[in-house]
This record gives C-alpha cells, structure tokens and sequence, in this order.
C-alpha cells in the first residue's frame, strides 16, 4: 500500500512465509502430492535406464525383448501419465484453498484496518490484490510446487546417467551449470519488471473503474476524448511492461534449450571418442543420449518456473505488506454494563488531528456538547466539521488532546463497545447486499423483524417498503438503483432508529433531497433526534437554526459558539453564511418558514456546500 513501504524479500522469505503460513496445515495433502511426483519422476528418468536395457538385449540377441520391451514402455508410461494426473489434482485442491484463504484474510485485515491505511488507496487498486496479485501468488506457487517434480526428474535422470558412465555424467551437468549466470542476471530484471506491472494493473484498474463510475458527468461535459487520452496512456505503458517481461521470460527456455544441444553434442564427441577405446557400448549411448533428453525437459520447465517465481515473489511483496499493516487505533479495555449507557457528555480538549498526508484538519478545538442536547456544525468546506464526527467514533485518533464521553476518554473503550453508543446518518445512505430487513437490522446485532418494522415505521419507510414485491424479505442489490435517494435515506434512518444509541451524528442527511422527500425525512429526523445528543453538520442553514448550540468553525478551529441569535447578533463568519445563503429583502421577511428537523426554521437556502462522512454500522458495518 502506499503508506507502506513494500518490504523486499529474497525467495525463501518470500515462499517460506507461503509454506509457514498457509500450506502447512494442508501438509497431508501436500505429502500425497509429493508421493506422486516421485512416481512421475522415477518414471520419467527409469525410461532412459529402460531403454539401455533394451538395446543391451538386441545387442546381445535376447529376442525375449520383443514381448518385455513393449510392454515394459506402456507400463512406463501409464504409471507417469497416471502419477501426473493425481500430482495435478491434489495440487492444485490445496494450492486452490490457500488462494481462498488467503483473499478470506485479506478481506478481514481490510475490514479491521485503520482508515488512514485504507483510504491512502482506492477500492479498484485494493481490488487488485484480491484479483491480479493473489491468482498470480497461486500461479506461481503452481508452477514453484511443480519445479519440485522436474527438480526430483532432475535428479533421478541424473542418478541414471552416473549409472552409466559417471563421467561423462559430471561432464554433462557442469555444461548445464553454465546457465546460471545469464539466468541469475535475467531473473533480476523480470523481478524488476514483475514489481512495477503489477503496480500498474492496480493503476490501470482504478483509472478505468473511475472513469466508469463518473461516467454522467464525462458524457454532460464531452471528456471522453480526454478519458481515452488518459486510459490510453495507462494501457501503453502496461503494454510496454508487459513486452518488456515477456523479453526477459523469453531468454531463459532458449538458453537452457542452447545449453542442451551443446550438452548433446559433447555427448557425441565424447561418447564416439570413448566407444573407439571400448569404454561404452551402443547400449550405453543410447540410455545416456535417452537420459539427456530426459533431463532437458524438467531442466527447461524449471527455467520457466524460476521467471514466473520472480513475479510471484513481486506479488507476494505486495500481499504480505496489506498483511503487515499495523494498525495504530489500539482498542481499550472499557465496556458498558449490561442495561446501561452513557448519558452522552462529550468533551474535546485541546483536540488536534493530522491526517497521514500531512494536512492539519484540527487545531486545539476545547468544546463542550451536553448530553440531550442538539450541537450544530457549521463552516466553510474544509473547516474541519468532518473530522470531528471522524473523531468521535474513533476512525481516526487525535493527534494531540482528548475526547471524553461523560468524561472518560474515547481512547479506553473498547471499540465496539464505543461505537454501539453512536448512531450515524450521512448524505450517502450506504445499503448492503441483503434484504430490506437485514439492512435494517444491521443497525443492532439480533433485532428480529417486528423491530425492524417499527423502526421503518418511525422512519416514514414503512409505506414503500410494504409495497415492495416481496415487502421486507426483497432482495437489495447495491449496485441498482433499487430505490431513490428518500428511500435509500429513509432505509438510513430506520437502522438508527433501531440501533437506539444515546449520541447522534447527523451529515447534512437531506442536503440531495427533493422537497416532498426532505419533508419525510425531516419529521422521521425529529423521532430520531428526541432525547439524543445530537451533532449535526450543516450546511444548510435552515436545518438547524434552533439547534441548542451552533459551533462554528473556520480553518480546523472553533471560532464561535452560541444560538443562532446570538450568532447573529455578534456578526463574524455565521453571520455572513447567513447573509449568502438568505435573501434579507424586507419583502421576503414576513414569507412563510418551513420547520426544520429541530424546529422552526428558515427557508431553503441558495448556496450547499458538499460535506461526507464515513459512516458505520454495528461492529464496524456501514451505515
């Protein structure tokens, strides 16, 4: 990730981790896949000694050979081809599992990992890892596992040519040994290569994935020319990596096929020399010619092998650095009784934040917020309204100062205790794959159904989600548009509702709305608001004016505090909000205020200024 440094390893850090971690607990299965391949590779290398044998009969005129040899050859050759098929199978069932595993673990050190390292890199990037990096981890592990089958082949062709003539054998390995400079410096560039391609996949996948999900405002302002431009851009430079790495791969099967057909000419040179002096019979030639050919099969393959294994490791840098993010938010060690909950004092004392990138959100905000009470935050974009509400639940922790809830601080909750006390509704209703039901009951972990029927109904939902085709069991898919942006947030609402949590954090929640819906959502607000400390980030005005207190903030500070006449009695930055967002005409004065969620207000205003928030659910969900 890129707030972490991408460790280096050498092959058994890299592959030992592998096997340390995750093929381990398969070493049974793993026991039977060796089994196999020693069959494939005695197999392999016993039909060079095989073939000696037979021509050592026909030299010798033992004519028995015409019913031995041929049948001695099929048997060769079925009991490899059936030891391969088994070696294949149980290979790739557990290397197969550990890919699971491994994206299962993945997902789960995401899940718990700190914002400040999940957020410094886009979904579609992290997405690679589960796709490109982790299929290309079990490739290579297909291929590395497989080498032990060639290395055992090897080694038996070998053992088989040193049964024959053992110097000539010696001979014969050193003009193999040969290859392993050219190999080695290879290597080094295809690792190189391998690193920074899969670098750009992950580019490569979360520019095409945000030039598709913005794709209504490409089309309204005519960018697709400029979108291709910049996709092509991405694609030509992976084409390039991609040839480049090819390359290099393609080098090592030649070398080792160069390096054969020296090794067979030697093996000609020498034999013929050695048959003149009567050191070797025509049979021995043949079995050592046989077992040469035997031995550059396995020796090319593990060539291959080694390329790929280079951009396995380069993946499984990437991989172990996701695994090894430490995550700095420690959770504490206080919880709540059963049956109680805080009454919802919270402080802030001398609270400041730094986000990772190095901008300063917050600068010594001292602020007091009574329990019950309606705190509104109000600013100009980047005032820090968000980054307060990101405090409080602890996605991030202050970077100086203390938070307090009834005057204990934030940092000795345990997390889920902490975060089962706050309800969230945001501007971005997040709904996720499940009924209409369990989307609600996400709210409070056990709810049954009639809870989450009640919770609809305070929230106005009741009426469009019994319309549905199969009413609260219908199936939600995120990705359609199911339902419009009133009931998406109404859907919000009803698992705040039911999550019943004494402090409410309220992100401009109807700020997209359409009139008829903010109505809706106002009044289900009300219900929702009714005896909570509530925070709310506003930005329009309107919504809030007879909040208890309005804090208003500018440039990560708090600037002022107080209602809102009095705010505007002392005139400052809440008062020019007010003015812009306003027409104060004589003739507009006396028009009717629509009410807000809190009470009466004024109407709506002309400016909105865009505000997110990262919402959560139970144990961590989405809100």
């Amino acid at each position: 990730m890129s707030t972490t440094e991408t460790p280096r390893l050498n092959a058994r850090q890299a592959y030992g981790r592998l096997w340390r971690d995750w093929m381990i607990p398969h070493w049974p299965m793993m026991l039977v896949a060796l089994f196999f391949m020693v069959i494939v590779a005695v197999s392999t290398a016993g039909y060079a000694k095989f073939m000696e044998w037979v021509i050592g009969a026909l030299e010798s005129k033992s004519f028995s050979v015409i019913w031995w040899g041929p049948i001695g050859v099929v048997c060769l050759t079925l009991i490899k081809g059936l030891g391969h098929y088994m070696q294949q199978v149980v290979q790739n069932k557990v290397l197969s599992r550990v890919q699971a595993n491994m994206q299962k673990h993945m997902f789960d050190r995401l899940v718990y990992m700190d914002l400040a390292h999940l957020l410094a890199e886009s979904p579609a990037a992290l997405a690679t890892r589960f796709s490109a990096d982790i299929e290309l981890v079990r490739q290579a592990s297909i291929l590395v596992f497989g080498s032990v089958r060639d290395v055992l082949t090897l080694i038996a062709a070998i053992i088989v040519m040193l049964s024959i003539d053992w110097a000539m054998a010696i001979g014969l390995v050193l003009v193999f040994a040969l290859a392993l400079g050219p190999i080695g410096i290879s290597g080094a560039r295809i690792r190189r290569i391998a690193t920074e391609t899969q670098g750009e996949i992950a580019y490569m996948t979360e520019n095409v994935n945000e030039g598709l999900s913005g794709i209504r405002m490409v089309r309204t302002y005519q960018l697709e020319e400029w979108l291709k431009r910049t996709s092509n851009g991405v694609f030509e430079k992976l084409y390039g990596l991609r040839v480049s790495l090819v390359k290099w791969q393609a080098l090592v099967t030649p070398m080792i096929e160069v390096l054969g057909g020296i090794a067979i000419a030697v093996l000609l040179f020498l034999v013929a020399w050695r048959m003149q002096s009567g050191a070797i019979e025509l049979s021995g030639f043949i079995g050592l010619i046989t077992a040469l050919g035997v031995a550059t099969n396995p020796a090319r393959k593990l060539g291959g092998a080694y390329a790929v294994g280079l951009q396995g490791m380069a993946a499984l840098e990437r991989v172990y650095a996701l695994y090894d993010a430490e995550n700095e938010i420690e959770d504490g060690d206080f919880s709540y009784a059963d049956g109680t909950r805080p009454k919802g004092d919270i402080g802030f004392e001398n609270v400041s934040f730094v986000y990772p990138d190095g901008y300063a959100a917050l600068h010594d905000i001292n602020l007091t917020i009574e329990a019950g009470k309606t705190y509104a935050f109000v600013g100009r974009s980047g005032a820090g309204k968000s980054t307060i509400f990101n405090l409080l639940p602890r996605l991030f922790d202050a970077t100086k100062g203390k938070i307090t809830i009834d005057g204990r601080d934030i940092t000795d909750h345990k997390l889920t205790a902490l975060r089962n006390q706050i309800s969230v509704v945001s501007q971005d209703s997040v709904l996720l794959s499940g009924t209409v039901s369990e989307n609600i009951g996400f709210g409070r972990e056990g709810s049954d159904k009639e809870a989450c029927v009640a919770a609809a109904k305070a929230a106005a939902a009741d009426d469009f989600i019994s319309a549905l085709p199969m009413g609260y069991e219908t199936k939600i898919d995120p990705s359609k548009a199911s339902f419009s942006g009133g009931e998406r947030q109404r859907l919000s609402i009803a698992r705040a509702i039911l999550r019943n949590a004494p402090i409410l954090m309220l992100d401009e929640p109807t700020s997209a709305l359409d009139a008829q819906s903010e109505s809706a959502i106002r009044k289900a607000l009300e219900v929702l608001s009714k005896d909570r400390t509530t925070l709310v980030i506003a930005h329009r005005l309107a919504t809030i004016m007879d909040a208890d207190q309005i804090v208003v903030m500018d440039k990560g500070r708090v600037v002022d505090q107080g209602t809102h006449a009095e705010l505007l009695e002392r005139g400052g930055i809440y008062s020019e909000l007010y003015n812009l967002q306003f027409d104060m005409k004589s003739e507009n004065g006396s028009r009717n205020r629509p009410r807000s969620f809190a009470g009466p207000g004024r109407r709506r205003g002309l400016l909105e200024m865009v505000g997110r928030f990262v919402g959560f659910g139970n144990s961590g969900d989405p809100l």
